[in-house]
């Protein structure tokens, strides 16, 4: 079983991955440095007993040290070298702080890239997950969670997209991980990323995800005009 799993920086992730293989919190997450800088494939015994589930940590957009488009072509070169071995993730878990208290700016451009680096088909194995439910108070924290069903992630949530809140423990981290419902290989699909650069032999910059991190960073010129 191989999740990756994505989100801004500073949404928890590798707070997600240390809690689901149970070690002692790297002091990853609440900060908004990045502390991933590579994608890092992480191995564990399954919870089954049965199967090994690798967890995939990726750099988040609106890095410390580096620009969308590096982070990009990280994330699509790891995508792409385990597809040509024939390894296809079994799901996709996606981090959003709900702490925040607008979806704008980084968030929302690291969601659309997201979105784009999926591919619609595939939106039914994502799980939108929501982190650092320490930080608010139940009412704020379920408004909020609320207003992201009905508005941001509406779109995702119709073609089966799921959601769940990480309580920053081992149980809840699993309880995710186990929510997702696996299929066997041969009917797993090829995120649109890895459809477009390896079966269509398309560049980087001519795929959805990287023509959505071109557009953004156009956007960002234009306002400096």
């Amino acid at each position: 079983i191989v999740v990756s799993v994505m989100g801004p920086t500073g949404a928890g992730k590798s707070t997600f991955i240390d809690r689901a293989v149970e070690r002692p919190d790297m002091g990853a997450g609440h900060d908004l440095t990045s502390c991933t800088r590579e994608v890092r494939a992480v191995r564990y015994p399954h919870t089954d007993g049965v199967r090994n589930i690798v967890l995939v940590d990726t750099p988040g957009f609106d890095d410390t040290f580096m620009t969308d488009v590096q982070i990009l072509k990280r994330i699509a070169h790891w995508l792409n070298s385990t597809y040509k071995k024939n390894v296809k993730l079994s799901g996709l878990l996606y981090l959003h702080r709900i702490s925040d208290n607008r979806v704008g700016g980084t968030p929302l451009r690291n969601y659309n890239m997201f979105k784009e680096l999926c591919g619609k088909d595939n939106f039914k194995n994502v799980i939108l997950v929501t982190t650092m439910w320490d930080e608010v108070t139940e009412e704020v924290g379920s408004a909020r969670e609320e207003e992201l069903r009905a508005d941001f992630w509406r779109a995702m949530i119709a073609l089966g997209s799921t959601t769940h809140r990480f309580e920053r423990t081992t149980e809840s981290a699993w309880k995710i991980i186990n929510s997702l419902s696996v299929q066997p290989l041969a009917s797993r699909r090829p995120l649109q990323i890895q459809s477009e650069m390896v079966d269509e032999n398309l560049p980087l910059h001519r795929t959805a995800a990287g023509r959505t991190v071109l557009n953004s960073l156009n956007d960002l010129m234009s306002s400096f005009k």
